[in-house]
């Protein structure tokens, strides 16, 4: 009998549990909504969007890892043919997860459009975690959906191609949630788990990780007074501000520090980069028409910034109901002031899009950065999403929730639905068109070279806007130029951060590397530093070899600031699996 018992024992242990059927069964839910609107993502080749740079940039970020960067700092065909340093300032993750999908077997095109099916699976897996943890598996669903739903996701998708903010939908219900067990539960799992995943989130998309803080500045404090022990939550949460940093700050400090070597300030912060003109009107966030246009000043935009009609009106009668139900004591205090959070957020996200809070744009220096207030509608589109799962909680009986639930979902897939489909879809698209040099080198690099080094020759476009002073048939057609002088160049090697060459010069001579100069490249003469001269039009590296034969080297280096930034890293990184290894050991020896 002992051993009939061990053996049902066992069987039972090895079964899935009812719960984890359930929750199995809403992620495959979840999956199926992903694909409905992932299905453009199928066909051969690309559609046309606004930011149509993700493949040769993909492409650039593999070169450069495959040519021994770690991490990637430097792409040599952009910028006109002269390189710069992107991924000094611009997130890496979502390039890494293209890397990881290209290394599979998949082509750099569809390496792109995975990662961003990614983008709309995982950030409705991610609301289901969080919102179950708050209010049941029903609610979650029903949030997961409209989160993925929402005509935002649609036009980061569909229209913009806007890949890291895309992703970057991932990590926001997680970081919420996270911080959620940190309050409850204060067990140290979760504060590590926050850190990492707010370092995602920066390495994801730095444009969101800062209007982001200040949601978390309205987030933290209600889960202080939810906690139920106050001085600890607030350590911990210094604690995973900390470690969040240090992982990523072989990122955020570069971008930080050596930012005032680039343009960036003279293209983003000025004309038509000005978030000052870029503001949303109220009626916009209600309802647009849809278009694959650009953002504009006043109403001539020519796309729709709307957050969906039925995502507001189930955040108004949400609170409707929760106001009922708090008066007649139906929900606790605890549970009264979290949704009434989401609610101000949500309020907050919308008026933070409009010209009223202009005065805050103004104040708060560094928002410039985002260019349009309208990247607000993220943080919309993921509160409305809360109170439409909030919505379904409230209901509280079972076929109330499962009639209302299939009310609004048909509300919110027959209007949205047709809204996930590109403009114009180029089948024919191959890799090796969309990597050729002389595209990457013109067509590509005029939409983003906001990271070229200061001082380069710029024009002032018609529009206002401003373009590098050079014509495409002054683009580099061999990596090196003899500006003076008889010599003979023969290159030994060349990658992307490393150029090696033998010269033969009759005479002194002086030659032009066609890379632009950076601060981290190094000139070596016979294993002999020498200097770099730059003073010309696009801030080329120059330098004079005397005559005779010599070997030069031309080599990308870390700065001090990249250095120290690495190093604060690897040591949060140590830290961190010193940490995880200590619970586990701990862990163990509690069960032994």
């Amino acid at each position: 009998m002992p051993r009939f018992k061990k053996a049902i024992h066992i069987h039972s242990l090895l079964l899935p549990s009812t719960e984890t059927k359930k929750n199995i069964s809403s992620i495959l839910l979840i999956i199926i909504f992903s694909i409905s609107l992932s299905l453009p993502l199928v066909k051969s080749g690309l559609y046309t969007m606004h930011d149509d740079q993700q493949v040769a940039r993909l492409f650039l970020f593999s070169k450069s890892l495959t040519n021994g960067q770690f991490p990637v700092r430097w792409v040599d065909e952009l910028g006109f043919g002269f390189g710069y340093p992107l991924f000094v300032f611009y997130p890496p993750l979502v390039y890494i997860l293209g890397e990881v999908t290209h290394i599979v077997g998949f082509n750099f095109i569809n390496s792109v459009k995975i990662v961003f099916f990614l983008s709309i699976l995982l950030s409705g897996v991610s609301m289901f975690v969080f919102v179950k943890e708050l209010w049941g598996r029903a609610a979650a669903i029903i949030a997961s959906i409209f989160y993925i739903y929402a005509p935002y996701r649609a036009l980061d998708i569909y229209i913009r191609g806007a890949f890291a903010e895309a992703f970057s939908f991932v990590w926001l219900p997680l970081i919420l949630w996270s911080f959620y067990k940190v309050s409850k539960e204060q067990t140290a799992i979760y504060f590590y788990l926050s850190g990492i995943l707010l370092a995602f989130l920066m390495i994801t998309h730095n444009l969101i990780f800062l209007p982001f803080m200040l949601i978390l500045g309205f987030y933290l404090p209600v889960l202080c007074y939810i906690s139920k022990n106050k001085i600890l939550f607030i350590k911990h949460t210094l604690f995973v501000g900390i470690l969040g940093a240090g992982l990523s700050a072989f990122f955020w400090m570069p971008a930080l520090l050596e930012k005032k070597y680039t343009i960036v300030d003279q293209l983003l912060l000025t004309n038509l980069a000005d978030y000052r003109i870029h503001f949303v009107y109220p009626q916009q966030l209600w309802n647009w028409p849809w278009g694959f246009g650009g953002s504009a000043k006043g109403l001539a935009d020519g796309i729709s910034f709307k957050i969906g009609k039925i995502h507001i009106i189930l955040s108004v009668i949400s609170f409707l109901l929760m106001v009922i139900y708090y008066k007649y004591k139906i929900l606790t205090k605890n549970k009264f002031v979290l949704p009434v959070t989401f609610l101000f957020l949500f309020i907050f996200s919308g008026f933070m899009t409009t010209m009223y809070s202009q005065f805050i744009w103004n104040f708060i220096k560094p928002l410039a950065y985002l260019q349009f207030p309208w990247r607000f509608l993220t943080f919309a589109v993921l509160f409305s999403s809360l109170m439409a799962g909030y919505f379904i909680y409230l209901l509280r009986l079972p076929f109330l929730k499962l009639i209302f639930s299939g009310i609004i979902l048909v509300l919110l897939i027959v209007p949205n639905y047709k809204l996930f489909k590109p403009q114009l879809y180029r089948e024919n698209l191959t890799d090796a068109e969309a990597i050729l040099t002389k595209n990457i080198n013109w067509g590509v690099s005029k939409s983003s070279f906001e990271y070229m080094t200061q001082g380069v020759d710029l024009m002032t476009l018609e529009n206002g806007s401003k373009m590098l002073n050079i014509d495409q048939s002054n683009l580099p057609k061999e990596k090196l130029s003899i500006i003076s002088g008889d010599a003979n160049v023969e290159i030994t090697t060349i990658k992307p951060d490393k150029l090696n060459f033998k010269t033969t010069a009759n005479n002194n001579s002086f030659i032009t590397a066609n890379i632009i100069n950076f601060p981290g490249w190094e000139l070596k003469i016979d294993s002999i530093v020498n200097k770099i001269y730059d003073n010309n039009s696009y801030k080329l590296i120059s330098f004079s070899v005397p005559s005779g034969n010599h070997i030069v080297s031309l080599d990308f280096k870390n700065t001090p600031t990249i250095t120290i930034a690495n190093m604060i890293s690897l040591v949060s990184i140590i830290s961190l699996l010193t940490g995880l290894l200590i619970i586990n050991i701990s862990k163990l020896r509690f069960k032994l």
